[in-house]
């Protein structure tokens, strides 16, 4: 099967689906789990915030520390969380790609395969980071060395000439940080451009690195990024017409993302609603919620089976005994 075909992957994807008999089940689970652990997290950071805001006093100091520290390790610990469902739910629609039986308990593959997933997302992570780095630097070096830093250094300079020994801080008010900001703006255009440039090629290049931990159980992080470079490799353009194929899935992501923003978004557009902050806040997020749901039950499924039919199309072919038969490895 050729991936530059998305029609005929899209077709075989929806023919799959159709065979499968607990695709339905193991979506409303996953959709439950995330969106579950979503809404519990953002409910105890919020009374965690209410709890920080009503504690005062040098007493008290020890008992914020900890629910501040509290609040910064639940979203951590519920992208982990999310990270290894994600892995189990790729699991399954790759085992309904390829006809054969799935359950919810596929969905624990991500929990079984942890430590290889922990560090195949930390080397991803690290690899971003650099590349964002030296994109940061370029961008910089090209912004000051061409006349587009002009409007910037003209507001610069004259801050820069008040520093001295007795005075050694620039004090910006909200009007020379405004200008300063509008005049920063082309060097941020720049590094987006740069960024993109070089951060697409290496995302498609580690794009089935899961798929990989997934297939063979025995691989590890190094390993699954060098085989997805191999199988990606002159082919990351017919991935990126894949996604461009999918693009109503990633619609409906903005569409729910943005329902989540409703509040701040009509606050924008001088919008001003008959209640308070918080209520707007919980009845955008409730819907943020409903509408994700349907996003994910709807939707998720056949996206996920079409890239597992692409990652089949896209892997090398190996002799049957040699071979892994996903049915041994995952729980039924």
């Amino acid at each position: 099967m050729d991936i530059g075909n998305t029609k005929e992957l899209k077709s075989r994807a929806a023919e799959q689906l159709e065979r499968a008999g607990e695709e339905k089940r193991i979506l409303l689970i996953y959709t439950a789990l995330v969106l579950g652990l979503s809404a519990a997290v953002t409910l105890v950071n919020y009374l965690l915030g209410l709890q920080i805001s009503q504690t005062g006093g040098l007493g008290s100091i020890g008992f914020r520390s900890v629910l501040s520290t509290v609040q910064t390790v639940l979203p951590i610990a519920q992208s982990v969380v999310m990270l290894c469902l994600d892995l189990g739910l790729m699991a399954a629609m790759l085992r309904i790609a390829r006809g054969q039986y799935a359950s919810a308990q596929t969905l624990r593959l991500g929990f079984d395969r942890f430590w290889p997933l922990l560090r195949l997302t930390l080397l991803k992570g690290l690899m971003f980071a650099g590349v964002g780095f030296l994109c940061i630097y370029l961008a910089t070096m090209i912004f000051l060395l061409t006349p587009l830093s002009k409007p910037a250094m003209e507001i610069l300079l004259p801050l820069m000439n008040q520093v001295s020994t007795l005075n050694p801080q620039v004090v910006l008010d909200d009007t020379v940080y405004l200008q300063l900001t509008s005049a920063m703006m082309p060097v941020m255009l720049i590094f987006a451009v740069i960024y993109c440039a070089a951060a697409a090629p290496l995302a498609y290049a580690l794009r089935m690195s899961e798929y990989v931990l997934i297939d063979k159980p025995g691989t590890g992080a190094l390993a699954a990024m060098r085989e997805s470079r191999k199988m990606t490799r002159r082919k990351r353009l017919k991935l990126l017409r894949l996604d461009l194929g999918l693009w109503w899935y990633y619609a409906a992501l903005l569409g729910a993302m943005a329902v989540c923003y409703g509040d701040q978004i009509l606050a924008a557009l001088g919008v001003k609603l008959p209640w308070s902050e918080n209520v707007s806040f919980f009845l955008f997020y409730g819907l943020y919620l409903a509408a994700q749901f349907a996003v994910y039950y709807f939707l998720r499924g056949r996206v996920e089976v079409t890239y597992a039919l692409a990652y089949d199309a896209l892997r090398p072919r190996e002799r049957q005994e040699n071979g892994v038969v996903l049915g041994n490895i995952f729980q039924m």
